[in-house]
């Protein structure tokens, strides 16, 4: 029996019975409330499980903790030393975005068990890396969970892209799950329940484009930041959860908003022209990349490693083609 096999007949014999503090009666309850997976319920927080699923007979705050407790040492979470450590995150995938100058700038490519952002002004390319990357890891027979909060993503787009590519798109697509996003209420609901999608479609790398823009359109101004910025740190933590818990990719792409004042003491592009979501996101973030469209540019794009875990700043080149992302030709070559 190969791997996936082993993993969906796991999955279909229901992995919650696995845990003795949960009588079967409970089973469904939690389904019902968006736990399908020992995962989902090892990753949540006590309190927060008490109040999703309800005071009911049988069901307190210390059954809640007894269940994430034993959650939790079923999927083996331990403390390991730095070198181990080390050990683990030299061998993490990394998907390519369609450009090697860009891989580069991330490290060899986008992480997995990391969120990487891309922010920039519209047309900077910030959706283009997004369904290039999905388009890549389909090739090599992985799937992607894309999260369209704008209407950017088009499968005609991707076809174009495999095609040009001299792919099948027939072949490629069916690993590229879309997922149509209405409002700030509809994507804490996806987030909330995303395990089962996560695990029924061995998703590997998970795409919210751009993940703000609900929260900006729902939430505008000051005088509404008490409440945006709890639910955008709720949707931040549940994705850190899900790309440790299920070792995915997490990719996000962020507006931008000026700052005219900015230009008496500033040049740099991210403080002239700051990604929104603020410190709550920012502090989250692995790898923040800052996109710009050259004035007078065409298809030639920049982006800069603004702010990264590990990696230095630095700015590099790439293009959008009808391929999708690609390295800009050098001058003088083939």
């Amino acid at each position: 029996m190969s791997e996936d096999e082993v993993f969906e007949e796991e999955f279909e014999e229901e992995p919650l019975k696995r845990l003795k503090s949960v009588p079967p009666d409970l089973i469904k309850i939690l389904k019902d409330k968006g736990y399908y997976t020992i995962e989902s319920l090892a990753i949540e927080a006590p309190h927060i499980l008490y109040e999703t699923v309800g005071a009911r007979p049988g069901f307190t705050l210390e059954k809640a903790r007894e269940i994430v407790h034993e959650a939790r040492n079923c999927l083996k979470i331990e403390i390991i030393d730095a070198k181990q450590l080390y050990e683990i995150e030299i061998k993490r995938k990394r998907f390519t975005t369609g450009s090697k100058a860009l891989d580069g700038l991330l490290g060899g490519g986008i992480p997995e068990e990391e969120l990487t952002e891309f922010a920039g002004e519209y047309e900077s390319g910030k959706s283009e890396i997004c369904m290039t990357t999905a388009l890549l890891a389909a090739e090599q027979g992985l799937n992607t969970w894309y999260l369209d909060t704008e209407g950017g993503f088009s499968s005609v787009r991707l076809a174009e892209m495999a095609k040009a590519r001299g792919l099948d798109p027939d072949k490629l697509l069916p690993h590229i799950y879309h997922g149509a996003v209405y409002g700030t209420e509809h994507l804490l609901f996806l987030l909330q329940n995303a395990h089962k999608p996560i695990k029924e479609k061995n998703i590997k790398i998970l795409i919210i484009d751009s993940f703000v823009s609900p929260f900006r359109a729902e939430y505008p101004g000051r005088e509404l930041l008490h409440i945006r910025q709890p639910l955008i740190a709720k949707c931040v933590r549940r994705l850190l959860n899900y790309m440790r818990a299920y070792k995915l990719a997490v990719i996000t792409t962020e507006q931008v908003m000026a700052r005219p004042e900015a230009l008496q003491y500033e040049t740099r592009p991210e403080v002239l022209n700051p990604p929104v979501g603020g410190h709550t996101l920012a502090h989250a973030v692995g790898h923040r990349v800052y996109l710009q469209k050259p004035a007078g540019a065409t298809t030639k794009r920049l982006a800069t490693l603004v702010a990264s875990n590990y990696l230095p700043r630095e700015t590099v080149e790439f293009q959008i083609t009808k391929a999708g992302i690609e390295d800009v030709p050098k001058e003088g070559g083939d």
